[in-house]
């Protein structure tokens, strides 16, 4: 297969990975925050700030009920806490299949406009020796905005699977322990 990268090509696939980088970008914040101390409580927020737009609908749904839900990037960091940081001493979200569909470039007219569903793994390490592992797909609208670049403007995240069972293992690595 020959691909040819001319300019409409290359920017296309710029849009593309800026957009996919806002998910990333989101787990970080996620796994910041429930680190769950001021400094990284703060860089959390300030990642949220950075990739959601100010009116952002940010909701979960479990079991096709609403379960959390949010309006703009800092009342989403209070959630994440609450949620997460009085819950469970560690988190790790893994992002996976990443699908972008770009409606609108920022110059074809307008604000530029694009969705995006991500699949995720969320691993949540408890106190008390469990494991919660959340399965889920994240769907998201996307714009982007001069001066500001590419945001979310409206996230699902729906809950697909997932387990709850011991924490195997003690705090070392296995291999460490030889």
């Amino acid at each position: 297969m020959v691909v040819f990268m001319d300019k409409e090509n290359l920017a296309l696939a710029a849009a593309r990975m800026e957009i996919e980088y806002l998910r990333r970008l989101y787990a970080r914040a996620c796994d910041l925050i429930c680190e769950n101390t001021a400094a990284t409580i703060a860089a959390g927020a300030d990642i949220f700030q950075r990739i959601f737009t100010t009116e952002a609908v940010i909701v979960v749904t479990i079991g096709g009920q609403d379960v959390l839900r949010a309006c703009g990037p800092a009342q989403w960091a209070g959630v994440v806490k609450d949620a997460l940081c009085d819950t469970f001493e560690a988190t790790q979200h893994l992002i996976g299949t990443q699908i972008v569909d770009i409606q609108r470039l920022p110059w074809e007219g307008g604000e530029g406009q694009a969705s995006m569903t991500s699949y995720l793994q969320a691993w949540h390490a408890g106190e008390d020796g469990i494991l919660d592992i959340f399965i889920g797909t994240y769907y998201d609208q996307v714009r982007y905005t001069q001066g500001l670049g590419w945001q979310i403007d409206h996230m699902r995240l729906v809950r697909t699977s997932g387990e709850v069972r011991p924490l195997a293992g003690g705090q070392q690595a296995s291999f460490l322990m030889r």
